[in-house]
């Protein structure tokens, strides 16, 4: 199922979930709009109750599409920065109210692997779920040649004790783009997904 909500984006970039619904019940959906203009894709956070385990087991995740470096990354720096903590703001006013919650904070962050935006998140609690990868490995753009890992998957430590497994599903990167009629899953986007597996307890 498709979940998406508009943002305020002049391109109509939005960010929004495909959830199996077979597998996964929505509890509630919801779009936060930073102050003063932050961001015009703001997060969206959904709550999910997981099934297969042991117990219900629920799950908040915000997906995000930070700013880019476009206009050069020392002067975009500033902004990604905010959005970082506005993005643990949410995370505060989630806990405000579930104490407990596990939470997945994710998405195209335009930001690399040891920036100051990735560390504010950090140092609010957060678990990047690539600690562990190889940076030879990690990356999910190449930008004039230069490997660069711009697409994160941070989790509050609960579910990072329960990571299986991390990848980055290299299909798009690596290769041009397609002739318009090439059907195959190579180069769909310029930014390589990420995909983590966790255990249900």
């Amino acid at each position: 199922q498709a979940v998406l909500i508009e943002g305020h984006d002049a391109r109509g970039i939005d960010v929004g979930y495909l959830i199996r619904t077979d597998r996964v019940k929505i509890l509630d959906v919801k779009q936060y709009d930073a102050p003063e203009g932050l961001t015009p894709r703001p997060p969206l956070v959904v709550h999910l109750q997981v099934s297969g385990g042991s117990a219900p087991f629920e799950v908040y995740a915000i997906v995000n599409h930070f700013t880019s470096m476009a206009g050069g990354e020392t002067v975009t720096e500033p902004r990604r920065l905010a959005q970082a903590k506005w993005n643990l703001e949410i995370i505060r006013r989630i806990k405000q109210n579930d104490p407990q919650a596990r939470i997945i904070l994710m998405g195209d962050l335009n930001s690399y692997f040891d920036s100051p935006p990735l560390d504010a998140l950090r140092q609010g609690g957060l678990k990047h779920v690539m600690g562990g990868m190889d940076a030879t490995t990690r990356y999910t753009f190449i930008y004039k040649g230069e490997v660069q890992t711009l697409d994160h998957i941070l989790v509050t430590p609960d579910l990072d004790d329960l990571l299986l497994q991390v990848a980055v599903f290299h299909a798009d990167a690596d290769y041009p783009p397609p002739p318009p009629d090439d059907a195959s899953p190579i180069r769909k986007s310029d930014h390589d997904p990420v995909v983590a597996w966790f255990r249900l307890p």
